[in-house]
Formats: structure tokens, C-alpha cells, sequence
């Protein structure tokens, strides 16, 4: 049955998956107890297993509420294609003879990209014909390096996820609009510190790059780039202060991303009739599954629950 709920029963519903979330408390509990995933993740195949265990676990939720009301379906469905995004990541890795994990994130009747994909290695050429027609189409048009095509994904998932607010009322898309944007700020953010420290780019072809970022959103988020610059500012402050070493690129993006959830949390019993409870419930989910899988690494890795902790993202 579609469509079977009004927007003041999904506020409703929502409110009440939100209290169901994972808190410090549980992740204590998850990290520290040993016997937290039954899949043994210490060999390749085993390790990207309990991930996908965990993702299909955790996204079952989004998928029932993709048919629950209209108007929120476009953003249900976006936020699931923002997962099938890694999907084509991994696929092009594999092109592109790059060693990757090979975790597929299943959503779904509503996948684009069938995990067959996986035995048959499409060679470039044919991943794009396979994306002609969808969502995807055009992503490959053009001969460009991994990074490129990595990043090129990155803006369409969240050109998507901007576009899913069509049906909302105006009010609705402006609240959207101030979520996204502050979003995409921090993702630019991230981008800057990662492709001057990991890719090496000058200044000057990464800002030839993130300028494209105003065409693609209804707004430039120059302002929110600057309100979340200055957030990090202040976090490098304090850390430079303490005297511990300079953070890289991988501890600035904990930072922004731990930012960004704090914010979030913050905005979602803003207004139970507006849009932010809906949205603000969709990235607390992405950090639990994002968490979850971290466990999984760390578990994997060796590492101690300390360490494990130190990349949690979550109330405090």
C-alpha cells in the first residue's frame, strides 16, 4: 500500500524514530562488548559481509517510509541513491584498477545498478551506457581522472537530494533550502582540505572547481561556507592551543562532520509542522550507519574501544 499517511502522521512517526536513535550510551555498550555483530569480520570477504548486514538493517526504515507520503518520496528516494552513489564509486574504482572495499549498499527495489555488476567488472565504456536514462546519465560524458568522477558523484547525490524538495510548499523549501545548503557548505569545506592534503591541488584548481558549486544548488552557499570556515577556525584554534599535533585532513572532516550533527540535532524540534524534523531524522540516521560501519572498521582493524571512540559522531 502507497501513500497511506498524511504529513502531520509522518511528523508523528518520525518523532517517534527519532527517540529510537542510537545514543553515547549504546555505542558504549556496542563498542565494548565483543559479541556486538555476530559475523566474524576478521578475512575480506567476511568484513564487507557485516557491512552490508548492518546497512540493509538500518535502511529497511527509509525504504517503508519512501511509500508512506507522497510529497516526502522524492526526498526518501534521494537520500537512499546518496548510498547507490557509493555503489557507482565502487564500480568505477574496479574500472579504474583501484583497491577498494567491495561493500554493495542494497536498497532496494528501488536500485539503478544491479549488485550482478560485481562478477561481470563493466569496463568505463559500459558503465556509462548502463547509466544512460537514469539519474545518473551524463556523469561519464566527458574522459576525466577518478577523483574527478568521485567528486562529479558526489555533487549529483546531492543535486538529487536538493531537487527532491520540488513537491514541498514554499515555506518547506526554504527551510530545505537552509538544511542543504548548510550541507553542501560543509562538504566544500571538507573537499578543500582533502584535495590540497591527499590530492595536492593548488588553490587555484580547487576553487576552479568549487565555484561550479552556486549552478548547481537555488542559492550560492558562499555564506553557510563561511559560517562552517569559521566553526573549523575556532576547533584548529583549540587544538593548536592544546599543543597537540597539527590535525590532517581525515580530523578536520571528524570535526565538520561532528559540527554538522550537533546542528542538526538542534534544528529538529524546531517546528513540528516544517520540514526539519523529516530531514534532520534522515542525516541522524546517515551518522548511525555511518557509526555502526565504523565499529565494524575498527573491529576489523584491531583497535582498541578508545580509538574506535574517537571517530564516533553523536551527542555528548
Amino acid at each position: 500500500m502507497r501513500y497511506y499517511a498524511d504529513e502531520v502522521n509522518l511528523h508523528a512517526r518520525i518523532y517517534a524514530m527519532r527517540s529510537r536513535l542510537l545514543m553515547l550510551r549504546d555505542y558504549t555498550a556496542i563498542v565494548r562488548d565483543n559479541n556486538a555483530f555476530s559475523e566474524t569480520i576478521t578475512g575480506a570477504d567476511e568484513y564487507a559481509r557485516a557491512r552490508e548486514t548492518v546497512f540493509t538493517e538500518q535502511i529497511q526504515a527509509v525504504i517503508r517510509l519512501a511509500e508512506a507520503t507522497q510529497t516526502y518520496a522524492p526526498l526518501f528516494l534521494a537520500f537512499l541513491r546518496q548510498y547507490e552513489a557509493n555503489n557507482l564509486k565502487l564500480l568505477l574504482a574496479r574500472a579504474f584498477g583501484r583497491q577498494c572495499l567491495e561493500q554493495w549498499y542494497d536498497i532496494g527495489h528501488y536500485a539503478t545498478l544491479d549488485r550482478g555488476l560485481l562478477k561481470k567488472e563493466p569496463a568505463l565504456e559500459e558503465i556509462r551506457s548502463m547509466l544512460a536514462g537514469t539519474y545518473l546519465d551524463g556523469l561519464l560524458d566527458d574522459t576525466a581522472s577518478y577523483e574527478r568522477l568521485e567528486m562529479r558523484i558526489d555533487i549529483r547525490a546531492a543535486k538529487n537530494l536538493h531537487a527532491s524538495s520540488a513537491p514541498f510548499l514554499p515555506r518547506s523549501r526554504n527551510d530545505f533550502q537552509e538544511i542543504m545548503l548548510r550541507r553542501v557548505a560543509v562538504l566544500a569545506v571538507i573537499w578543500q582540505r582533502r584535495l590540497k592534503e591527499n590530492y595536492h591541488w593548488d588553490d587555484e584548481q580547487i576553487q576552479s572547481h568549487l565555484e561550479r558549486l552556486p549552478e548547481l544548488f537555488d542559492g550560492s552557499p558562499a555564506p553557510q561556507v563561511k559560517i562552517v570556515q569559521e566553526a573549523m577556525n575556532r576547533r584548529l584554534e583549540l587544538e593548536r592551543k592544546s599543543g597537540g599535533p597539527s590535525p590532517g585532513a581525515v580530523d578536520v572532516e571528524y570535526y565538520l562532520e561532528q559540527y554538522f550533527y550537533r546542528w542538526v540535532c538542534s534544528i529538529f524540534h524546531k517546528d513540528f509542522h516544517s520540514v526539519y524534523c523529516v530531514v534532520a531524522y534522515l542525516w541522524l540516521l546517515f551518522y548511525q550507519i555511518k557509526n555502526l560501519l565504523r565499529i565494524i572498521d575498527g573491529r576489523h582493524l584491531g583497535l582498541s574501544p578508545e580509538a574506535i571512540f574517537e571517530r564516533i559522531v553523536c551527542e555528548v
